[in-house]
């Protein structure tokens, strides 16, 4: 007798709200709030995950077993809306980040935000949009030396409180030229399609994936790859740019919570100390938020709940089909959420690649082994010329955050040191059966569940993982130094130039 009112599941968030005879449900994933393992939270709060062992346990232990992990799930919450309340900080929302937004928009929106419609600017803005800069510079073995993985103090934070971001759309300008563009950056905030020529790996490109070449090439930046690119002479043309008005939107906001975090964490209250963490850096995702757009096709009332994804002959791409609570839908595009400023977001990714880039040019060329968002692997020579900017206190400082006379750097998000492992993708409890091949169990998300042959069926398996280490953002030289890839995009000129 339900019927679906909405349905989101991407990654490890779900909302599903349903409505019935005499009243609606609403579904939530608590990886919504909390995105680590149900053990990680018990150990944060102090109720520690019970161990056991499914092939042997008795029923009785089984429920007891279970009965725990409900009881973790309970406390965690009801400590989180403590902190909340006790805090001031807003209501519970369905997810971190629209928790942070309503804190932010409850006590910090004090300079108003127009949210616009063009089409033109919004497409260049989804073009400027790029995550964090997540890079080896070596690959091998190292040893016989100390090196140091240092990382930001609340990188994102830190560049939300100290920059101005767009607040209104003005205009675009197709015809603008080098000095006019050096001109109003001074006081407006620009997304802006360019021709660059460079010989330094500053700015981000998409290809396949997120690469800094060198070279020549059209790339679409915003306001801080723009005053540097302009400042070291990079830019040849320029196609489009949008202006903004600007303002600093987030001074208050962050000083608030980073200022709760360090009070925190003199009290030696960990729990509290993850939670402002988590709401200083979840915000600003909120303004580059996109939707899925399902269109009601059908009813199928005697259909089971699943998802089917269709080839179409003589079309490229696929059709994505969902059958769910006796409806049928079919995903007919990707959308602007009601809030979403992609020009904010791209803002806030771009000034934080930018003072990575600072950070890794004082460190020197040679002197750091690999990048990953807010984190340098360096080596002593590298920390020597990084000691003004180490301080584990202040925001936007560098801490120390280990030491190690090993290091494995095997690609992307994937090295080890004499203190940890880190393999995306492979849990911690996998068994290596050979040099980049594991076994370890695959949990299925919601979305998984509804691509297999039965949705009422929750599928434990045992995969094999073959890791694929090759190395894709630059060029690898036979000393397992890399260097970045060239580009030359000359013959790729739009016609009105």
């Amino acid at each position: 007798g339900f019927k679906l009112k909405f349905f989101h599941s991407s990654g490890t968030c779900s909302i599903i709200s349903v409505k019935g005879k005499n009243g609606s449900i609403v579904f939530l994933d608590i990886m919504n709030w909390f995105v680590e393992s149900l053990e990680k939270t018990g150990q944060r709060i102090g109720m520690p995950k019970l161990k056991i062992d499914f092939e042997t346990c008795s029923d009785s232990y089984l429920s007891t077993y279970c009965k725990r992990d409900v009881e973790i799930e309970i406390e965690n919450f009801k400590r989180f809306i403590k902190f909340l309340e006790d805090n001031s900080v807003a209501r519970l929302c369905y997810t971190r980040a629209s928790t942070a937004m309503a804190a932010y928009l409850l006590r910090h929106y004090d300079k108003r935000i127009y949210i616009h419609n063009n089409k033109e600017a919004i497409d260049l803005e989804r073009e400027s949009y790029r995550g964090g800069r997540c890079e080896c510079f070596y690959l091998g073995r190292f040893s016989y030396a100390n090196y140091y993985i240092v990382d930001v103090n609340s990188l994102y934070p830190y560049v939300m409180r100290n920059n101005s971001y767009p607040v209104k759309y003005e205009k675009i300008l197709h015809r603008i030229s080098g000095e006019d563009l050096q001109r109003v950056i001074a006081s407006k905030s620009i997304t802006a399609r360019v021709l660059i020529n460079t010989d330094e790996p500053a700015y981000a490109v998409r290809h396949d994936r997120t690469i800094f070449p060198i070279g020549k090439f059209w790339v679409t930046l915003t306001t801080p790859e723009l005053k540097y690119a302009l400042e070291h002479n990079h830019i040849v043309k320029i196609k489009q740019a949008v202006l903004y008005k600007q303002a600093n939107l987030f001074k208050t906001y962050v000083d608030r919570f980073y200022r709760l975090r360090q009070k925190f964490k003199a009290e030696d209250n960990a729990e509290y100390v993850e939670l402002c963490k988590k709401l200083l850096n979840s915000l600003y995702g909120k303004f580059g938020q996109k939707a899925d757009e399902w269109r009601k096709i059908g009813n199928c009332p005697d259909e089971p709940d699943r998802v089917e994804i269709c080839f179409q002959v003589g079309r490229s791409g696929v059709k994505q089909i969902r059958y769910l609570l006796g409806e049928i839908f079919e995903l007919v595009g990707y959308g602007e959420c009601f809030n979403s400023f992609p020009a904010i977001a791209a803002h806030v990714a771009a000034y934080g690649r930018m003072y990575l880039y600072k950070l890794m040019k004082i460190t020197g060329e040679g002197n750091y082994f690999y990048c990953d968002t807010d984190s340098l692997i360096i080596n002593e020579t590298g920390l020597l010329n990084l000691q003004s900017q180490i301080d584990d206190s202040i925001l936007g400082g560098l801490k120390i955050e280990e030491t190690t006379t090993r290091l494995d750097i095997r690609g992307l998000k994937d090295y080890s040191t004499a203190g940890k492992e880190v393999i995306k993708g492979i849990r911690k409890n996998a068994v290596k059966l050979q040099e980049g091949v594991y076994e370890q169990q695959q949990w299925p998300s919601f979305k998984g569940v509804l691509r297999s042959n039965d949705a009422n069926i929750y599928k434990i398996k045992k995969i094999i993982k073959n890791l694929n280490r090759e190395y894709t953002k630059g060029t690898v030289n036979p000393d397992g130094s890399i260097v970045p890839f060239v580009l030359d995009e000359t013959a790729l000129l739009p016609l009105q130039f």
